[in-house]
């Protein structure tokens, strides 16, 4: 052998390990998560030192994917970010099927909070069209696995409630509940986000390990659903049963891309009847809602009592109309993303509840039935004649029938045809 191949030997030899050294490097520097039940993964690229690293680990420890696959090529362009600078010296990218995100810092506290959530927008984009998603906690009951979400908004007590009830319950999210198209909640075990200190500065990223929450079921079952309503003046907690109408008004502006799911006022009243119905408990401290979790768990599914009003498709509206039926001031639905019919408590008629592309309508009163005397496009007066057989029509009705469609129409229920 030649000096000249030792040498050349040699290098490749150097290759080889620099190759494995960068690998582990690579490696060591990835976070691999399961975030609502899609791949993410975490490059920390810059200003992240191996003692922040494993205090990035351990925050995540119980959302680490331990299956060895990789995140799917995006099916979108990378999203940009702000540049490495001094100014701003920690950085990393979070990859999903749906993209790349660069998240940068100027402290490690502000770089870790944004990185939460980044992650956390990563798998909601993942799960959008899929996953019914509340902006809730959760926790469950280790034994049978049954869970509850409390859905609120910011300052409602969510975390301080995790953090104060998952010593005996163990610990689903504090962040977003989801559930699949099986009814089967997807655990989204985040590091909680906690101030500290200042509430203007970035939130605090905490392990559930540190904080002594207990681990959760794999596969908790949702058994409860807690609209919070956190009231300084509330002695002891109460609970307020809520109907499906009233309760999906309230949950729709907790939900994420609700309009995404298929047939989603159906999801979600689905959702209700397996949980009891939904629940309001006004509560003064976290530690009072120990008292009323346990009957909360133990809720018992309802029948179904309410009917889906479009079918198995959407429906469209009518094509376009003639000059004459402009002119005569016609009217009719607009296209709905999704509706259902609810009765009333008292038995006495219904309410609609209806999906547009502008959110979630209520139709109470009159709006049922003018809704469905415009099964085809008729004018005021077609409405009133349709409507007076099933519900009559007293003295002066005109103002309030025209109001009544005025209002339909501002909402996106209907149009002027």
């Amino acid at each position: 052998m030649t000096t000249g191949s030792a040498a050349s030997n040699q290098g490749r030899a150097r290759e080889v390990e620099l190759a494995g050294e960068q690998a582990r490097i690579a490696e060591h520097s990835e976070l691999k998560l399961r975030v609502l039940g899609s791949p993410v993964s975490v490059v920390l690229l810059a200003g992240v030192t191996a003692e922040l690293r494993a205090e990035l680990r351990r925050a995540w420890s119980r959302c680490l994917d331990h299956s060895g696959g990789s995140v799917p090529t995006p099916g979108t362009h990378s999203v940009a970010g702000p540049e490495h600078s001094e100014e701003r010296p920690f950085r990393a990218t979070v990859s999903s099927v749906v993209g790349t995100a660069v998240v940068t810092g100027r402290t490690f506290r502000d770089f870790a909070s944004e990185l939460t959530s980044s992650i956390t927008l990563a798998g909601i984009a993942a799960g959008r069209g899929s996953l019914v998603m509340l902006h809730a906690a959760a926790l469950a009951d280790v034994t049978n696995g049954r869970a509850v979400a409390l859905v609120g908004r910011s300052g409602m007590g969510k975390t301080t409630a995790t953090r104060r009830l998952g010593a005996a319950l163990g610990y689903v999210t504090d962040e977003t509940v989801a559930v699949d198209g099986l009814g089967v909640m997807v655990p989204y075990a985040k590091p909680l986000s906690v101030i500290i200190q200042d509430p203007a500065s970035p939130k605090h990223q905490i392990s559930p390990d540190d904080l002594g929450l207990l681990v959760a079921p794999a596969a908790p079952a949702l058994a409860s659903v807690v609209l919070l309503d956190r009231d300084p003046d509330a002695a002891v907690p109460t609970v307020t049963p809520l109907g499906h109408a009233e309760a999906i008004i309230e949950l729709a502006p907790h939900t994420s891309s609700l309009g995404e799911v298929h047939q989603p006022m159906r999801r979600l009243c689905e959702i209700l009847d397996a949980t009891g119905g939904a629940v309001r408990v006004s509560y003064r401290e976290a530690g009072d809602l120990a008292a009323v979790l346990p009957a909360l768990l133990e809720r018992p599914a309802i029948s179904k009592t309410w009917a889906a009003v479009l079918g198995d498709g959407l429906q469209s509206p009518e094509g376009p109309l003639s000059r004459d039926a402009v002119r005569a001031g016609l009217l009719r639905r607009s296209e709905l993303v999704d509706a259902v019919e609810i009765p009333l408590p008292n038995g006495e008629g219904t309410e609609l509840l209806v999906m547009t592309d502008r959110g979630v309508v209520r139709l109470s009163g009159v709006g049922p039935a003018i809704w469905h005397a415009l099964a085809t496009p008729c004018d005021i007066n077609g409405i009133a004649e349709r409507i007076a057989p099933d519900i009559g029509l007293p003295v002066g009705y005109k103002s309030h029938l025209l109001s009544s469609v005025e209002e339909l129409q501002a909402h996106g229920v209907l149009l002027a045809a």
